[in-house]
């Protein structure tokens, strides 16, 4: 319990400091200016922005459209699976043996 007493004082004591009355001002003063520097950015750089986001846009759609074939898609293969992957193999019964 011995320990105790000390903190105890300590407590006191930091209670009984008289905090400085300017001090609270001139946190918010700081404050308020930082707030008051990041709010403006210059209109080069929004520019900038705007126009890195255009270019990507665009180069984006361009080479997505480079991969379009002009070919006809009606031509359709038609694969016979089963002769391919030989399953007959896998199967244990006698009714794919036969084929």
């Amino acid at each position: 319990m011995q320990r105790e007493h000390p903190i105890d004082e300590l407590i006191r004591r930091e209670k009984e400091t008289e905090p400085n009355p300017f001090l609270v001002t001139r946190v918010m003063a700081k404050i308020e200016g930082a707030k008051k520097m990041r709010s403006s950015a210059p209109l080069w750089q929004s520019l900038t922005l705007a126009a890195g986001i255009a270019a990507v846009a665009f180069l984006g759609v361009s080479i997505g459209n480079s991969y379009v074939e002009n070919g006809t898609t009606a031509i359709a293969l038609n694969i016979n699976d089963r002769q391919i992957e030989n399953l007959g193999y896998y199967n244990f019964g006698d009714d794919e043996q036969g084929q």
